[in-house]
């Protein structure tokens, strides 16, 4: 009976040790924390309109390109910040028409359905902003030149008539002087230079010295739009706008009218446009 008993007993403990090994184990599993709810929606929101513009078409060179921007601020240690936002499609026909597409969301480029798009059709005299999401073309009446009217003043595009630095002061104001800096071709394309030095004397906005704003233009004399801008101002740093690949072709007219499937809402104010992302 001796060797029976001992056999029970050691069964009987490897029974115990299981029972209390499992019941760990299933207290351990139900103290697992529960598995986090998928991410919240953010909202980002834009103010938008009117749009300004004359309902008076006129030919202009038919281009498409990507406009890129930089800045860079230096800090008081030396230390430099640099943001390139998205950069921005631009398509223009030649009947004057323009449409611009940009994000406002984080992410937003890689996603058509949370871009902000402006169309001026000066043809209809309207402009739009297209709500992507919703599919809302938000339009605004263009003003309409009545006859007779002189027509806006056109970009200078030869600028080496310049012969010398010309230079302009208003009373107890800043002093701007422009400066011609030749001819050059930028992104394939020739274009003019110019160079406006601005000094904003001590004392006009609280400064205990003059502060010089330096922006340097490069304007193609074929598309009469600036291909190259460079701002330096020690306010708020370094900017630069670059156009890239530019191609000169028609784009489609389809790009400068709303889609057939957005509603159309006439617009005469400002408008809040709110995009969301997961």
């Amino acid at each position: 009976m001796k060797p029976v008993i001992r056999v029970t007993l050691v069964f009987s403990s490897l029974c115990f040790f299981a029972s209390v090994d499992f019941a760990q184990t299933t207290s351990a599993v139900a103290q697992q924390p529960a598995v986090p709810p998928p991410a919240q929606q953010i909202a980002c929101q834009t103010t938008v309109g009117p749009i300004r513009g004359t309902a008076v078409s006129g030919t202009t060179a038919p281009y498409s390109a990507m406009r890129e921007y930089t800045f860079v601020q230096t800090l008081a240690d030396g230390t430099h910040i640099t943001r390139t936002p998205p950069p921005e499609r631009i398509y223009r026909d030649s009947q004057g028409r323009l449409r611009t597409e940009r994000a406002i969301c984080q992410g937003a480029a890689e996603n058509p359905d949370r871009l902000l798009i402006e169309i001026r059709d000066p043809v209809a005299g309207y402009a739009y902003i297209l709500e992507t999401q919703n599919h809302i073309a938000h339009r605004y009446a263009l003003q309409v030149r009545q006859p007779g009217a002189p027509p806006a003043p056109a970009v200078r595009t030869n600028i080496t008539e310049l012969k010398s630095a010309v230079t302009v002061q208003e009373p107890s104001g800043p002093k701007r002087t422009t400066e011609p800096l030749g001819s050059e071709t930028i992104e394939g394309l020739p274009a003019d230079g110019t160079r406006t030095t601005e000094i904003i004397p001590a004392g006009l906005e609280g400064n205990d010295r003059p502060i010089t704003v330096v922006r340097e233009s490069w304007v193609s004399s074929d598309l009469r739009v600036a291909i190259l801008t460079k701002d330096s101002d020690p306010r708020n740093g370094e900017g630069t706008s670059r156009l890239t690949n530019i191609e000169l072709s028609q784009p489609s007219l389809t790009l400068f009218q709303p889609p057939p499937d957005y509603k159309i809402v006439d617009e005469t104010e400002r408008v809040t446009l709110t995009f969301t992302r997961n």
